[in-house]
């Protein structure tokens, strides 16, 4: 036996076995004997990130396929690195500033971007740390961060190449503005919420008339910056005003305004007219942009105070001003009422300051012609989604795209590679070298502060991590050999974010696609369903959980029944569970150990000799051999397939059901006759770790070391059997077990002691009697029956206890020498009289005539069924009590 602790203890081996495989290299690609390589580039944490529980399920997920793969000796990549996060990190750093004391608004660009700097240094560092102790078999050598000079360059070359291909341009456009990051965010990083507000119905009076519209607005603020006022082009309240070409005069600011025609009014909504702004309102920036409406006019500011336009309303913050509006309309009998209303706002995910929409000079990249290219993709099936249930979803998004808002009023990210003349001229180049080289030697120039969206760098991460040049020609090794990566998985609830930012430039640069499988996989949220969050005191600490539990144990509760796109329940009780198995599994392993004296252990010279010998095994050696066939094509089926859940399931309930609680007890009882004992068990749980290492790498690490298999278990190969499944064998085997369950239920129900030895008989005939008397003695042993025999015809013997097993088959134990007489009397007259009484109980309520006559008929009914059931088991325990006298 070698040096092997009692107790699984996963704190005592699991960093010194992570050291060994990166000493070792074991997480680079090696060279494939299938000919496949297999990649997924991790989906990069922020750098401003805390590892938390989604993180977990993503590395869990990910590291399983990653270590099925490299066990199938396919050259195999998990690429790591770490996102920039502009957003995030700039208001992180800002904080930070401001608790020091310090002005970031006194601070040059240069100088703020050291801070920056120190942030990703600090942080940046934690996340990778964090990312080791949970397990991740990635290659490190290999890590990227989005702002390394490489990456930079590819960057800078991507936004050129879309340029000059007149995929990126700049445009005056309706954007969401943060007032307090001071740049625009995309719609997705807008939440809205319901809230109760009012509604001001305003009265603009029609020029040189007596008539009047009506308007309904919950800004009235934004109501000085109106061009036109637009109805239905089929309402008929207001044909002759629009025949006429009446104009309205716009209150307050007191200057005519047109009344157009519009099919974006709602004829059966509000006051069937509506108000437009289009300098703050998107749907309005359309009517405008449809009727070639006068020059906007923006009464609010992006310091949310009024702009100068606003007049004697300048500099007024926005809710100041609406009161003072407000009362300005009474007193000009332009108010016609207040209402309740409930609408929904939109709100900064990050800041929760409250989102304007303004026009402003932007970067956008030109969605149509790339999406086009995807679209042809996705119908030719050049890509999947898992599940096909998000089909719909991303459907929903690709026909539908906008062009997308590139530029951000940041200083942390990506600059935008763009210089001005003092002429206004754009030169868009590389670097500065080149962009001094187009506008002339003696040009001075200026570049854009803005920098650019973190996705565009994140689109183009699959490819650039492995080197692309973003130019035609020969690509490097790296990029020959992976492109395009066979899985990307990731959060289901970033499908638009990153997934179809990806296949955008993938199919723009490459005409190919990015990835052939999307695997997305759904949220942890705690164990009743709730979001996790650190306000209502639910979330959990992934580092928390290994440092009491173990790795592996966490891995387990994160990839067993979670199922693709389907949000996980997270309970402390599961990874608590996991553990306990994983000890069972520790002590089922230490006990082969002991049983075996293995001097060396070849897999496929063992496989032939347990085929050559396999009439010579024994019935319980037949069974766990086919059962083990059958768990290995399953297992193996259910990770082409992704259907992780499924492989993890089936493994627990093999290894704990089968190999644990019967074939090892089995094999304890049948050692000594068995010729083949030690090639049987060594097979089974060399096999077993191999197919459990993806799940629990750390313990199946350890226990094939511990066990004495050569070299290591990363770097095995998947068990591929010669030996089949044999279905005559295991409905035997059902028989076996079926006669040892109902032996030991009547055992049980006959209060007979766990030491003592029965007297046992069984009726069986042909083929059933055949295989029992195959395992008569093993049987026998594990029932604890010490005179055993297979008999031709059916007992009525009223000293025997019996039970059916099946038709065809039926026990007869004799217990007279396994009971304590006396107790046994006494236990049964205390469940007879307690049964007497429930009958009583149960006929007081029968013969209640109001209660048969007035209660439902199913309840009488249930009640009667109680009684007769009762009756029944008083029945019994007369007959056992007259036995035992």
């Amino acid at each position: 036996m070698s040096d092997f602790p009692k107790k699984y203890n996963p704190q005592s081996f699991e960093w010194e076995i992570y050291r060994a495989w990166e000493e070792n290299d074991y997480f680079k690609p090696q060279e494939s004997t299938t000919g496949d390589s297999y990649y997924i580039p991790m989906p990069p944490p922020n750098v401003t990130s805390v590892l938390h529980v989604g993180h977990s399920v993503m590395l869990t997920l990910e590291d399983i396929m990653t270590r099925y793969h490299r066990m199938k000796w396919d050259s195999t990549l998990l690429l790591p690195g770490t996102d920039h996060a502009g957003i995030s990190t700039q208001v992180k750093v800002e904080e930070r500033l401001a608790k020091n004391g310090i002005d970031k608004s006194k601070m040059s660009r240069d100088e703020f971007l050291d801070e920056c700097w120190k942030w990703n240094t600090e942080f940046g560092g934690k996340i990778q740390d964090q990312f080791r102790k949970m397990w991740t078999s990635c290659d490190w050598s290999k890590e990227k961060f989005t702002l390394d000079d490489d990456m930079n360059e590819k960057v800078t070359r991507a936004f050129n190449l879309l340029y000059d291909r007149g995929l990126i341009y700049q445009g005056e456009y309706m954007v969401n503005y943060d007032p307090v990051l001071k740049t625009v965010i995309s719609d997705q990083e807008v939440v809205h919420k319901e809230e109760t507000g009012k509604l001001y119905h305003v009265t603009y009076f029609v020029s040189w008339s007596d008539a009047e519209v009506v308007v309904a607005t919950t800004r009235p603020e934004t109501m000085l910056g109106d061009v036109a006022v637009a109805v239905h082009p089929k309402d008929k309240r207001y044909k002759k005003l629009l025949k006429a070409g009446k104009k309205l005069i716009l209150p307050i600011v007191n200057i005519e305004i047109p009344l157009i025609a519009d099919e974006m009014c709602d004829m059966e909504f509000g006051t069937w007219a509506v108000k437009i702004t289009p300098a703050h309102d998107a749907n309005d920036f359309e009517v405008w942009k449809r009727h070639d409406l006068p020059l906007n006019r923006v009464v609010l500011g992006k310091d949310g105070c009024m702009t100068e336009i606003a007049g004697i309303f300048a500099g007024q913050d926005f809710l100041t001003a609406r009161e003072n509006i407000v009362a300005l309309l009474k007193s000009k009998w332009n108010l016609l009422k207040i209402e309740d209303h409930t609408a929904k706002v939109g709100y900064g995910e990050r800041t929760w300051a409250k989102i304007e929409t303004i026009i402003s000079k932007q970067w956008f990249v030109k969605i149509d012609p790339i999406a086009k290219k995807v679209i042809s993709g996705y119908k030719k099936k050049e890509y999947e989604i898992i599940p096909k249930r998000y089909n719909k979803v991303f459907e929903d998004w690709i026909f539908n795209l906008r062009d997308w808002c590139i530029s951000r009023q940041l200083q942390w990210g990506h600059r935008i590679p763009v210089w001005y003349t003092p002429e206004g001229e754009v030169i868009v180049a590389e670097n500065e070298t080149e962009a001094q080289r187009k506008a002339g030697e003696w040009v001075v120039l200026t570049q854009d502060e803005d920098v650019l969206d973190t996705w565009f760098s994140s689109a183009l991460w699959p490819f650039a991590t492995l080197g692309y040049t973003m130019q035609e020609g020969e690509q490097p090794d790296l990029f020959q050999q992976f492109y395009p990566a066979q899985v990307l998985e990731t959060w289901h609830d970033i499908i638009f974010f990153w997934v179809i930012r990806m296949l955008l430039f993938w199919y723009e640069f490459t005409w190919e696609t990015p990835f052939k499988t999307v695997y997305l996989h759904g949220l942890v949220k705690d164990k009743v369903g709730r979001k996790m969050s650190k306000s209502l005191w639910n979330w959990v600490d992934p580092i928390d959980m290994i440092d009491k539990y173990g790795t592996d144990a966490l891995r387990m509760t994160l990839s067993i029944g979670n199922t693709p796109g389907n949000d996980l329940k997270f309970d402390e009780e599961n990874v608590k569970n996991n553990m306990m198995f994983i000890n069972k599994l520790w002590n089922a392993s230490r006990f082969v150990d002991g049983s075996t004296d293995m001097q060396s252990f070849d897999f496929e010279k063992t496989q032939k000799k347990l085929s050559d010998n396999y009439d010579d095994l024994m019935l319980h050696e037949k069974w766990i051999l086919s059962k083990l066939v059958g768990l290995t094509d399953l297992v193996t089926n259910s990770m082409e397939n992704y259907s992780f859940s499924e492989a993890g399931t089936e493994l627990y309930t093999f290894t704990k059901n089968r190999f644990c609680d019967y074939y090892i007890e089995e094999f304890k009882l049948a050692k000594e006759v068995s010729k083949y004992w030690e090639d049987v068990i060594l097979y089974s749980i060399n096999v077993l770790l191999r197919l459990w290492h993806p799940y629990i790498p750390f313990v199946s690490e350890e226990l094939y070391n511990k066990l004495g298999f050569d070299g290591h278990v990363i770097v095995s190969s998947w068990p591929e059997m010669s030996l089949e499944v044999n279905t005559d064998i295991e409905k035997a085997h059902t028989l076996f077990v079926e006669v040892i369950r109902e032996v030991r239920k009547l055992r049980a129900e006959n209060n007979v002691m766990p030491n003592k030895t029965i007297k046992l008989k069984i009726y069986a005939k042909n083929k059933n009697a055949e295989i029992l008397n195959s395992c008569l003695d093993l049987l026998a042993g594990i029932v604890k029956s010490d005179e055993t025999e297979i008999i031709e015809k059916k007992l009525s013997d009223p000293n025997l206890v019996y039970s059916v097993v099946k038709s065809g088959v039926e026990v007869y134990v004799d217990t007279s020498n396994a009971i304590d007489i006396e107790s046994e009397t006494e236990r049964l007259k205390e469940q007879i009289t307690d049964t007497k009484l429930y009958i009583s109980i149960l006929d007081k309520k029968l013969l209640n005539e109001s209660f048969t006559r007035n209660a439902p008929k199913d309840l009488v009914h249930a009640e009667m069924l109680k009684k007769q059931q009762a009756v029944t088991k008083l029945e019994k325990l007369e007959d056992k009590l007259s036995s035992l006298k």
